[in-house]
């Protein structure tokens, strides 16, 4: 299963930053970090203030049917608590821990939500961290969501299943993905017209994979440091979609050369084939799927080079961020300097967790 090495753990600094930058009225619940060797301690796992919960809470919702269109819609929903709450997931052959922030805003109107996946060897709560999504929800009142992957058989990593048939055949994470929006918007408030989907490396892949299965669930999608078109991929429906990747990935290589430090002497060719795919060139593929004219409009602004597509179907906004001498990292990750050395430079040209909900907040189901 392709993906993404565990990102050190030590990035509470990022929920930090973000909470700082979108000053926020009211201090965010944030993940407490892994040990920084990497390894996962579940007594860290959840901070002192997190609420652990089975079924959430709830009030029935309030219908209103608009005078004239027959067409009832959602005024309010039920009332889950606000700040962190964690349950476990049964889907898609599998049992998934799920991690949602409600922002202490919430009034029982149903909110924009974020699906925030982690990447190979990570955690729910370490996706949290690293990204300072949940200061933002906080801020901006949305709903953030980091479901927590199982591993793949053969594997003691978590991961995200970037194929339908991968030799394990019991688990479909897309099932499972579909099973988690519904659950969102039956018990957590999730606006079924606002569900977006963002990823880093075997997260931005399996968001990749979702844009092609579950068009037809999200407004929209942004993937960091790994994407891929699948073969026979073709979506219900145009999605608005951003691409952030780093020229000097060792991870995900950008220019699809084929050498990955996570490949071995003797790698598995399921595996090689995803680090030899051209990221660019895989991000065209969607673009190409929107109907968009085939040459980007090119524009460089810092150490990034946007190239961004247009004449799509709908106007549907589709750009690639190509980050000149970038590694396998979060753009704008405020702890760039600590794992330079073993993940690559980080921009601070952009910033995926702000400019990915700037994005967001742009788009739904119907517009």
């Amino acid at each position: 299963m392709v993906a993404c090495a565990a990102l050190v753990a030590s990035c509470n600094s990022a929920a930090d930053r973000a909470a700082d930058r979108a000053a926020p009225s009211t201090t965010p619940v944030a993940a407490t970090p892994a040990p920084s060797d990497g390894s996962t301690d579940s007594s860290t796992d959840v901070p002192p203030a997190a609420t652990t919960v089975t079924v959430p809470a709830t009030t029935p919702a309030t219908t209103v049917t608009t005078p004239g269109t027959g067409i009832a819609t959602t005024e309010s929903c039920g009332r889950p608590a606000v700040g962190v709450s964690e349950f476990t997931m049964t889907a898609g052959g599998a049992d998934h821990p799920v991690r949602v922030f409600v922002p202490s805003g919430f009034s029982g109107v149903s909110l924009p939500t974020v699906l925030n996946w982690h990447g190979l060897g990570g955690d729910g709560p370490q996706q949290a961290a690293i990204t300072g999504y949940e200061a933002l929800a906080e801020a901006e009142g949305f709903i953030a969501v980091h479901p927590t992957g199982v591993p793949a058989e053969g594997d003691v990593r978590n991961s995200w299943q970037l194929a339908s048939s991968s030799g394990d055949d019991a688990r479909d994470d897309v099932a499972f993905a579909e099973s988690l929006i519904d659950e969102l918007i039956a018990q957590w408030c999730a606006d079924a017209d606002r569900i977006y989907s963002i990823g880093i490396s075997n997260g931005g892949f399996f968001t990749a994979r979702l844009i092609c299965e579950q068009a037809d669930r999200l407004a929209a999608a942004v993937s960091v440091a790994g994407l891929y078109h699948p073969d026979g991929c073709s979506p219900s429906r145009p999605v608005p979609y951003l691409a952030y990747h780093g020229t000097d990935d060792m991870v995900v290589p950008f220019d699809g050369d084929g050498e990955s430090v996570l490949l071995g002497a003797d790698p598995d060719p399921r595996l090689s084939v995803f680090f030899e795919q051209v990221m660019p060139a895989e991000f065209a593929e969607f673009a190409d799927d929107a109907g968009c004219d085939p040459v980007p409009a090119i524009a460089t602004f810092g150490d990034v080079i946007s190239s961004d597509y247009s004449g799509c179907v709908g106007g549907t906004p589709m750009t690639f961020f190509e980050i000149v001498g970038g590694g396998h990292t979060w753009p704008n990750w405020s702890i760039a300097a600590a794992v330079e050395g073993m993940l690559g430079g980080t921009t601070t040209d952009a910033d995926a967790t702000l400019d990915s909900w700037a994005f967001f907040e742009r788009h739904t189901l119907t517009s």
